[in-house]
């Protein structure tokens, strides 16, 4: 049951990121620097919905990995730099949002567009810097009990501490600080407007 939930998963995200892709891709003559996030979202997602056919195959093994240690590590990789990519995005349109209506009204779109792909660019890379070090202790493990493969994070001993900090700093990098930078941007972005709105009303 649960792998024919997956193969529906697959499908369904497949076809609909890939409509967003195309979509925001021809919508680079009317404006593409406002899509370049939503458009490496969808990437991002992409990527994910790609790697689901070996999500499927751990189920039906019994939460086992046959896949072999590099299978393991480079689908959690893709679904790390998912998470923490979609969130620092998230955090580019909040700042979008706000900077379009205060300081980038006059701004050429040629140079919009420049900024929008030196930000994305920052995110991919930054998404994979944060997700490398968790990656790296993951391992396909065999149990000497009953032979069966696992693919686990394994932290020796002496490596416990920085286990804790690597922690630390995704709660802080993936939650703490995008959380207060979207929450702040938002509400600058609220008060712009109902600015403009009474400026609007002064003027009439």
């Amino acid at each position: 049951m649960l792998s024919f939930i997956y193969i529906f998963i697959f499908l369904i995200s497949m076809i609909a990121n890939t409509v967003v892709v195309w979509m925001n891709i021809q919508a680079k003559t009317t404006g593409y620097d406002r899509h370049c996030y939503i458009l490496n979202l969808a990437i991002m997602d992409l990527w994910v919905v790609l790697t689901i056919p070996f999500w499927v195959v751990s189920p039906v093994q019994h939460n086992q990995w046959p896949m072999g240690e590099l299978t393991c590590k480079v689908t959690h990789l893709i679904f790390s730099i998912n998470f923490f990519g979609s969130i620092f995005f998230l955090i580019c349109t909040s700042m979008d949002h706000y900077l379009s209506i205060t300081y980038f009204t006059s701004t050429s779109s040629h140079r919009k567009k420049i900024v929008c792909c030196i930000l994305c660019v920052l995110v991919w890379l930054l998404a994979f810097c944060v997700s490398v070090p968790d990656t790296y202790y993951l391992k396909s493990i065999t149990s000497a009990s009953n032979n069966e493969t696992y693919c686990w994070s394994f932290y020796p001993e002496h490596s416990i501490k920085k286990w804790l900090i690597m922690e630390l700093v995704s709660v802080v990098l993936g939650f703490t600080i995008p959380f207060y930078i979207i929450g702040v941007f938002y509400l600058m972005f609220t008060r712009a407007i109902m600015v403009s709105g009474d400026q609007e009303k002064h003027s009439s």
